[in-house]
């Protein structure tokens, strides 16, 4: 009888071929459209967490607590030797370098300007973030204590250029104050004012001279093999490295407004979801609708000759199935060729700049696996589902009323 049942709702599907069609591809459009709307949102959340740890911050850090509530340069982590060894042996962190911070003042020939005074290791700063890359004019560190890179918009605000002296002032850890002459060996470009305006990058061993704290760090930024995996705030390594009055962070804590963005752009995901699923169950409903009122005489017939309003309800469920499955499968194929497409061209929105943060790249569609399925299943049974008030009416017609009615 099931048999028979799917062999009549496929013939019933396919006696209107222009109807069928047409509600396939709008189902398949619809379909397509959210598979397309996810990639893109992976693609965006991916791009922003990759610019925002690439450009500075690594994809976790560890401080001494209270260094980045209070900015107070005796904060310094402690046993820094010991953490470099643990990261080392670390099978989730690839890289790590450790950073001096202290407010400063830095005055050439015509200007004197507040920065921010950053000591990096010059041989594993690039491991972690975009410093050598950035500095396009000049060169990158090469261990001179007197190397200086400054941002460009900087260089251009206090006149300095290639080769000019600068001086650098600020407070020493214990007491007082200290100045340092450097010269420019580099001018970067981050995309990014905090660090192309109100930063001097100089080697670390010349900043803890400066700052009276050779050996200390204020700061270790960490490069993990997946940054995806800083989202699990149950991740051991948070516990394992946060002692001895230290704090190990993420980047999702570091930077809660980009994890608010991607929670953000789920929460609109789901949204346009809802939308696009209701509009596909009205469709189907109404398209259904039209089918059992054109069949009025032959459900009136069906019913006098015996058949049960279980069988007609399942009949208009499997035609609901049949149209689903067409939209599923157009959707599908239209979905992968548009996020294919996008994948490698890509959508680029120009440039902006989010909480320090310059996001210039295009934007490339990207595909997850874990939850793409999701939307033709969910199509499919949707479709099917839309079909049971149309069954369930055209299960409940009066023989003789609906054998004497027609179109």
């Amino acid at each position: 009888m099931f048999a028979r049942l799917i062999l009549i709702s496929w013939r019933n599907v396919m006696r209107n071929k222009r109807r069928t069609m047409i509600t396939g591809v709008a189902i398949g459009v619809g379909l397509a459209a959210m598979m397309f709307s996810d990639a893109l949102f992976a693609g965006m959340s991916t791009l922003m967490v990759e610019t925002t740890t690439d450009t500075w911050m690594g994809d976790a850090q560890i401080h001494r607590e209270g260094f980045q509530e209070t900015a107070n340069i005796t904060f310094t982590i402690q046993h820094p030797q010991r953490i470099d060894s643990m990261l080392q042996a670390d099978t989730l962190a690839v890289a790590s370098t450790g950073r001096l911070i202290s407010p400063a003042s830095l005055q050439s020939a015509m200007e004197m300007k507040p920065v921010t005074l950053m000591g990096v290791d010059h041989l594993t700063e690039g491991q972690v973030s975009m410093l050598e890359a950035a500095t396009d004019t000049g060169n990158y560190f090469s261990g001179d204590s007197m190397e200086m890179i400054i941002g460009y918009k900087l260089a251009a605000d206090m006149d300095l250029a290639l080769g000019d002296i600068a001086v650098i002032t600020t407070a020493m850890a214990e007491s007082g104050f200290a100045s340092r002459m450097f010269r420019v060996s580099g001018i970067c470009k981050f995309g990014s004012d905090q660090y192309d305006r109100y930063t001097a990058f100089v080697n670390i061993e010349s900043a803890g001279s400066l700052l009276d704290l050779t050996g200390e760090l204020h700061e270790i930024a960490i490069r993990f093999s997946d940054p995806m995996v800083a989202m699990d705030p149950d991740l051991p390594f948070w516990t394992v490295f946060s002692a001895d009055s230290n704090k190990a962070e993420g980047w999702p804590v570091l930077a809660p407004q980009i994890t608010s963005m991607i929670r953000m752009a789920n929460v609109s995901l789901g949204i346009q979801a809802a939308i696009l699923f209701g509009l596909v169950l009205f469709g189907i409903v109404n398209s259904l609708f039209m089918s059992v009122y054109e069949r009025m005489y032959e459900f009136g017939v069906m019913k006098a000759v015996g058949t049960s309003k279980r069988a007609i309800i399942l009949m208009v469920l499997l035609e609901a199935f049949w149209l689903g499955l067409a939209g599923s499968i157009i959707g599908t194929l239209l979905g992968f060729g548009v996020i294919q497409y996008f994948a490698s061209v890509g959508i680029s929105f120009g440039e902006v700049d989010f909480s320090g943060v310059m996001f210039d790249r295009p934007i490339h569609t990207l595909v997850d696996w874990s939850r793409l399925w999701i939307y033709p299943a969910a199509t499919l049974l949707f479709t099917t589902l839309a079909g049971i008030y149309p069954g369930i009416h055209a299960g409940n017609l009066n023989p003789s009323e609906a054998m004497r009615k027609s179109l």
